[in-house]
């Protein structure tokens, strides 16, 4: 189990369970393990008293996880009452995704062109239609996963410093971080995508038919888009670095040269094509991004 699906596991805990009893069941269901190892070496169980006496010299880190989350169970309530305001916003979204979903399906398989898209198992579009719905509803649910979480640290700063960097961020980042990833959104699909698909779709086309799993097709188009999406999210990154006064507005500049040379890495890293046209499609507008991330940089002095 990776760290990602272990915090998913804890958060479904904390909004199932409620973060009072959390700490009890964790502490219910490792007393009942330390029981089980003691019965296969031949011990008498231990009373919960005499449990905690032993984790505590043991210094075990399940039990210090259960004190941590006693220690912070008011904080854990507002953090749960958050994840059923997201949760609610998630579901409205599906709903609207469930209504629409032929319609995403449309404007994703759209840009194939000639190419045919063919399902191989009897699942497939089902599954298919699942994960364009939840990740269209997730990719909408993000502003206010990002609001509620901001939100909820809020009170846990202290220094003029973090304040400084929080404000900079709700002021500049909520409003605009939308209209940014938008405007990648629309560029890889109305600009990368009609060459890319028309470049890997011709390609060897006089020794194969080109006909393409749904599945893999669908990854390739979203995958595609979100980093194209989050790439347009430089030139605000760069803005808000240089207003919370985190890197200086004049770095961005003397850092033009090794900026490039990271460009051309990431272009061609996100190019799905091997060809220096599609490439270069790709780096103009993030050479453009940066610029434009230095000029609003500087606007910050």
């Amino acid at each position: 189990m990776n760290i990602i699906s272990t915090v998913l596991l804890i958060l479904i805990g904390i909004a199932i369970l409620g973060p009072d009893k959390l700490p009890r069941g964790l502490e219910f269901l490792w007393l009942n393990v330390t029981n089980f190892l003691r019965a296969n070496d031949g011990k008498e169980p231990l009373e919960l008293e005499a449990a905690r006496l032993q984790w505590r010299s043991q210094d075990s880190p399940v039990y210090t996880a259960v004190l941590l989350l006693r220690a912070a169970t008011e904080h854990l309530m507002e953090l749960r009452h958050r994840i059923f305001k997201v949760l609610a916003v998630m579901v409205v979204f599906v709903i609207a995704a469930i209504v629409g979903s032929n319609y995403l399906m449309e404007a994703i398989t759209r840009p194939v062109g000639g190419v045919t898209l063919i399902a191989l198992r009897p699942s497939e579009m089902f599954l298919l239609y699942v994960r364009v719905i939840l990740a269209a509803a997730l990719a909408f649910t993000v502003p206010a996963i990002v609001y509620h979480l901001l939100r909820f640290i809020e009170p846990a700063l202290e220094s003029e410093r973090e304040r400084t960097i929080y404000n900079t961020v709700t002021h500049w980042a909520i409003p605009f971080s939308g209209l940014f990833f938008l405007g990648g959104v629309a560029f890889a699909y109305f600009v990368m995508l009609p060459f890319s698909l028309k470049y890997l779709g011709e390609f060897g086309s006089e020794f194969a038919v080109a006909q393409w799993n749904i599945s893999e097709y669908v990854n390739f188009v979203i995958t595609l888009v979100l980093w194209i999406g989050g790439a347009f999210e430089t030139p605000l990154i760069m803005f808000i670095l240089a207003k919370a006064k985190i890197v200086e507005p004049t770095a961005f500049a003397k850092a033009r040269r090794w900026a490039y040379v990271g460009i051309a890495v990431m272009a061609a890293i996100i190019t799905p094509t091997p060809d220096a046209v599609n490439m270069i499609i790709v780096m103009a507008p993030l050479a453009l991004l940066y610029e434009m991330g230095v000029f609003l940089a500087k606007l910050t002095k």
